[in-house]
């Protein structure tokens, strides 16, 4: 290697920059997915072929492409570098990091020299590129599908029908307080969704829901947060697909939700097309969807407390305050930019009292309509076939008549006899009816039953009879006999199904699965989950001596049951998940060496001295992914028992309440009572949007316990009270007793910032709660709190290496600190301004961290993240459902070789992913630079790739030797002191 080096030296006047690169290829750290063994020059043999050469213009120099393979000596791996490898490298003069990923191994070496924007800007390019590209390319097959779909109107053509293709119907949440009720209706072609609550997204995941890009339209049955509040990770994952347009159906206040979703959640890059059910029936090519509205006999509006296991859907509901005050109260009122602010009066003023101003103009209060949206589904009718002998006969061939007459068209002979569809063809089948309707209290029961839209459809009307029938209501509505009387009228032969909060479901089979697993590594740390068995498929409404009931089809929801509607009718229950864990240890204990590690774990916690841990202050995991859930992570979103009695929220992203639930099961309203306060560290989505649910479900257990004085003191941005205030007003009022405090108030900036803290401070019997500004998006903060007991916690939130947050948080004994991206993506870091695991270990190792916890990442890691081992001893990886007191978190460290053993496939299969994302990266480098012209390749003759196969490694060759000696010899100093 070192003779191989000191040739390329001799031969090669290039710049400083470029040698320096070379060089560094003969002194590298290798790494593996855990391990980091380091070696030289020495431990490897080199072989190299050249296969061309490549002229980069802006270097001034040519390089000849080659074939470059390494094997280290027995002690360590083999492996080895396609010729695209050292084409990265050769063509990558800003890199700032040489890295070649290999299946086993990823080796990389540092230059602090070169600038990390360089580096943004040369990377971010290829890998906004390949997004686009994905964007573009779906966004032709979505147009070209529209296109086909449409038809030639210009020629007569209207809307294509699909008449024969597979439709059917699927329960995606069955109406529990963790799977709000949503219905997914099936097509070749396109999704349609019938509410959208918090987890949907993940449930459609869970259930491997393809083509979610397929999803166009979402249909709200009424404005509530069971039924909105999964639209918001929704919109955003389909605008990261590329879809081009959503379309959204449902009350008139729909509009105003989606205005105020432009605070966090812009979605310049899909069209959103929201259509109030007065604008009449909805076509497209799979059915025809007419909307019924259904008010309230009340006269004022009313709204119904959230669902919940314990409580259904109640007439009775405590309103909330009204959102009075002038202008001039609330909060202070901050231009961006400019750093003015005005004072509030009272920062500690109850949110519901508090107006903010909009865009100029005085808040006006809207007045909530009491309203539902039945939705009345029809497929389009199916032709029937035509009988060829009869076509014959009346002297019809073959050709471009039949599809005339099959459009439902007559058609001439050549002999002038003009033939209609009924004369020729079998009579067609008509298409299948089913209806979607919430009836949410008592008060809507009477509306229900005498509304003439819906009566059209039952057995003894005219039109079409209805196949099944989807009823969003609580047990009192359906124990009501006007409404089972109604039920009974569709006849007998129509399928009833119940969405409740009722009804026994298993869902989430994959975060059951990774939590059995975890569960053999340390039960403690990592407990099982309670599962309620589901209840019987078919079974009585109400009463079950009743006799309305005795002839009706009714059943009890189920997360993933199926009903067919074409081409054939039934239920499905193929998908309905088992509630047992035991295939999952089974499938766990079968890794091989995975036993013999974790008896080794089992006796190394045994080994350790006996001391008393206690219990508090404790962290429960509910979301540590990024960005948007999957199977297994879900968003970011942390529970801090300070005490029995006490506890916080550190940032709540959508879904956390369902975590909540299956967590702690009947216990859940036990923990929202303890709930003191609520830190949201920005505005995005993915950090807020599960707030609304645990509001609504603190304020019903408030409620019921009849605390009714007792506040909720919530941490957050502005622009986040600017949307609860929109939500409230425009949706559904849900905030009462809550008190807000904007995170600048906090961080020390401002003078009254210690008026700010007393309440927090007392109630969790805390020294200290400051926030602190990080890099990350506008008025992104961490948090600083400390226990008069003397322990010191620290919380990142989403940012970029701060020196802020060390200064803040020195000598902490807990940093929970973000670790989207694993090392070697500085420019995705930079360029989404997150961390890598390696800088959220710098930054706990800065700050004498006592210990350092990692969360956020990126789901690209699902189970488990590229994790180095080189600070085991103080370093713990977060999964979601974990349970850990700060007292325990030395173990952590000790079930990482349990945890490498049992994903070890999928470790593996992780790093072959890398392998060809770097790959396609670095073609895509290569093409970048061959379109603009900056490239030129040639091939080599074969005499010369002979003699480079003998023993010359790599040869390049200068386009002009504009170095001085000065800078040449100042190139081969530095080249001498890498080596």
């Amino acid at each position: 290697m070192q003779e191989w080096c000191n040739y390329a030296k001799k031969q090669l006047n290039i710049r400083r920059m470029f040698l320096l690169k070379l060089r560094a290829v003969s002194s590298c750290a290798f790494q593996t997915s855990f391990g980091r063994p380091l070696c030289c020059w020495r431990n490897v043999n080199f072989n190299i072929t050249t296969l061309g050469s490549v002229r980069i213009p802006g270097a001034k120099f040519e390089a000849r492409l080659t074939h470059f393979d390494c094997t280290l000596l027995p002690q360590h791996r083999p492996w080895s570098s396609s010729a695209a490898g050292t084409v990265a490298r050769l063509a990558e003069p800003a890199y700032p990091r040489l890295s070649n990923r290999t299946s086993g191994t990823f080796h990389q070496t540092r230059h602090p020299f070169i600038s990390s924007t360089a580096a943004s800007d040369f990377l971010a390019s290829p890998l906004g590129k390949m997004a686009e590209v994905q964007r573009q390319s779906f966004r032709k097959k979505h147009n070209k599908r529209q296109r086909n779909l449409t038809g030639n109107s210009e020629q007569g053509g209207g809307l294509k029908l699909d008449r024969n293709g597979n439709v059917s119907v699927q329960v995606i949440g069955s109406g529990t307080a963790d799977c709000p009720p949503s219905v997914l209706v099936i097509a070749a072609s396109v999704r349609f969704l019938f509410n959208c609550g918090e987890g949907t997204q993940r449930l459609m995941f869970e259930n491997r829901v393809k083509n979610m890009s397929r999803l166009e339209h979402i249909f709200f049955t009424r404005m509530t947060w069971e039924n909105l509040g999964g639209s918001i990770g929704m919109m955003i994952t389909l605008k990261n697909v590329g879809l081009p347009k959503l379309s959204l159906y449902g009350p008139p206040q729909l509009e105003e939700f989606s205005k105020a979703l432009q605070i966090f959640a812009k979605h310049e890059t899909i069209k959103m097309d929201v259509k109030p059910y007065t604008d009449g029936s909805f076509l497209n090519e799979i059915m025809a969807v007419t909307p019924i509205a259904i008010h309230s006999n009340s006269q004022k509006g009313h709204i119904s407390p959230p669902s919940s296991p314990s409580t259904s859907h109640q007439a009775d509901s405590p309103s909330a305050e009204g959102l009075s005050g002038s202008d001039e109260e609330g909060l202070e009122e901050e231009e961006e930019g400019s750093g003015n602010k005005r004072k509030a009066k009272d920062p500690f003023d109850i949110i519901s009292k508090m107006a903010v101003q909009q865009q100029g103009a005085k808040r006006r209060k809207m007045e909530l309509e009491d309203l539902t949206i039945a939705y009345v589904c029809k497929l389009h009718d199916t032709p029937g076939r035509i009988i060829v002998k009869k076509a014959l006969d009346l002297g019809l061939r073959p050709g471009p008549a039949y599809s005339i007459l099959k459009g439902g068209k007559s058609v001439t002979t050549d002999d002038g006899v003009e033939i209609k569809p009924e004369d020729v063809m079998d009579p067609g089948t008509p298409g299948i009816t089913f209806i979607v309707l919430e009836c949410p209290s008592e008060e809507f029961v009477e509306s229900v039953t005498k509304n003439e839209g819906l009566a059209r459809h039952q057995a003894d009307a005219s039109d079409s009879a209805v196949s099944l029938v989807i009823h969003m209501c609580p047990e009192t509505v359906l124990n009501d006999n006007r409404y089972q009387s109604w039920m009974c009228r569709f006849g007998p032969a129509t399928e009833h199904i119940v969405l409740n909060s009722t009804c026994r479901t298993v869902t989430h089979e994959s975060c059951r699965r990774l939590q059995a697993k975890l569960n053999l590594v340390h039960p403690g740390i990592f407990p099982l989950l309670p599962v309620h068995e589901a209840s019987s498929s078919t079974q009585a409404i109400g009463d079950n001596s009743s006799p309305i009931m005795k002839d009706a089809k009714v059943c009890k929801a189920e997360s993933y049951m199926r009903y067919h509607l074409r081409p054939h009718t039934g239920w499905d229950r193929e998908f309905i998940q088992s509630p047992s864990n035991e295939p999952f240890i089974q499938e766990a204990m079968a890794v091989p060496g995975f036993k013999d590690t974790q008896e080794e774990l089992v006796n190394q916690l045994e080994q350790r001295p006996s001391v008393e841990t206690a219990k508090y202050p404790e962290l429960v995991f509910f979301g540590t992914g990024s960005a948007m859930p999957n199977k297994e992570r879900n968003v970011t979103g942390i529970l801090l028992n300070v005490s029995q009695k006490q506890s916080m929220i550190l940032d709540c992203g959508e879904g956390t309440f369902g975590q909540l639930q299956r967590f702690y099961g009947d216990r859940t309203d036990n923990v929202l009572a303890n709930l003191q306060s609520i830190f949201v560290s920005h505005i995005h989505a993915d950090h807020h949007g599960g707030l609304m649910q645990i509001l609504r479900e603190w304020r019903r257990v408030k409620m019921e316990r009849g605390d009714i004085n007792r506040d909720l003191i919530l941490v957050g941005p502005k622009r986040m009270l600017i949307w609860l205030n929109n939500y409230h007003t425009s949706c559904e009022s849900f905030i009462q007793q809550m008190r807000f405090v904007e995170l600048q108030s906090l961080s020390g900036k401002l003078e009254d910032s210690s008026r700010h803290e007393q309440s927090l401070l007392a109630r969790l019997d805390l020294t200290e709660y400051k926030t602190v500004p990080v890099p990350h998006c506008f008025n992104s903060h961490g948090l600083v709190i400390k226990h008069k007991d003397g322990w010191k916690l620290v919380y990142s939130g989403d940012c970029m290496p701060s020196h802020n947050l060390i200064h803040a948080g020195k000598d902490a004994d807990v940093l929970i600190h973000e670790a989207t991206l694993e090392d070697g993506l500085d420019a995705e870091a930079v360029k989404k301004r997150h961390s890598m695991i390696s800088q959220a270990i710098d930054v706990g190792q800065k700050m004498d961290a006592k210990f350092i916890l990692l969360t956020h990442f990126s789901q690209r890691y699902p189970k488990i993240p590229f994790f180095n081992e080189e600070f085991s001893h103080r370093v713990g990886l977060a999964f979601d459902n974990m349970r850990v007191s700060f007292s325990e978190l030395d173990q952590l460290p000790l079930c990482l070789p349990a945890l490498k053993k049992l994903f070890t496939e999928y470790i593996q299969e992780m790093q072959g992913n890398r392998n060809k994302r770097v790959e396609k990266e670095t073609v895509l480098n290569l093409e970048s630079l061959l379109k603009g012209g900056k490239v030129i390749v040639s091939e080599t003759d074969s005499n010369e790739k002979q003699e480079n196969a003998k023993g010359q490694s790599l040869h390049i060759v200068p386009e002009t030797d504009s170095t001085t000696n000065e800078e040449q010899e100042n190139a081969e100093g530095q080249t001498k002191s890498v080596s």
